[in-house]
């Protein structure tokens, strides 16, 4: 598990770590506004993800690389990795 790292509005926060070996990686992220969120994964496309107020949880196929995560939402998130 890595984080909880805080994201305010508008921030990019990069350099999260997902799991090695290229397994699963859940994203879970908090938030107090629903609104949207972007996350990147290495070299890999932006994907945009719908937020809604509290937990949001994420299944994705990626692993070994680092995760950068922007908040489209009015209020700081909160992002952790399992």
């Amino acid at each position: 598990m890595a984080g909880p790292f805080r994201v305010a509005p508008q921030e990019i926060k990069s350099g999260i770590p997902t799991w090695a070996g290229g397994r699963q990686t859940k994203v879970i992220v908090d938030c107090q506004a629903g609104g949207n969120c972007d996350m990147t994964a290495g070299g890999s496309s932006t994907e945009v993800n719908v937020l809604r107020v509290g937990r949001n949880e994420f299944q994705r196929s990626f692993g070994g690389v680092q995760l950068a995560v922007k908040n489209l939402t009015l209020e700081d998130i909160t992002v952790t990795t399992e």
